[in-house]
């Protein structure tokens, strides 16, 4: 789940006034907006882990969709692909294993966003 900020001057602000924190850096980082066809992606997929090392952008919409397919030809062409299985089926494992902490996570994250955009529109009273 994205970490969202209350900023509803923002021209990617959603209805009620909260971006995405990961788009802010990215803008922030390039000095720019992003354009509309632009996006930031998470390389250790962890929607919320927006430090820098883990931000990839700006990439096009057309090599974001695209992405996956490199990756997987990568770990083809490395002779990764029995590695990459076995650490996918621990993967899924943990994940298994830590479900009541992601779900607990998720919540956190919905309920700072919540807080986010509450303060924001008290600031704006």
């Amino acid at each position: 789940m994205y970490r969202l900020v209350y900023k509803p001057d923002h021209r990617r602000a959603d209805v009620t006034g909260l971006v995405a924190e990961h788009v802010l850096i990215a803008e922030q980082r390039l000095g720019r907006p992003l354009a509309r066809n632009e996006i930031v992606h998470h390389k250790n997929f962890n929607k919320s882990a927006n430090n820098e090392e883990n931000l990839l952008y700006p990439l096009t919409r057309a090599e974001h969709q695209r992405l996956p397919e490199y990756q997987a030809r990568f770990i083809l062409f490395k002779g990764l692909y029995e590695e990459f299985l076995e650490w996918w089926w621990a993967e899924q494992r943990k994940d298994e294993a830590n479900r009541d902490v992601v779900e607990l996570e998720q919540k956190l994250v919905r309920a700072q966003n919540e807080r986010e955009r509450l303060r924001g529109k008290e600031e704006s009273l």
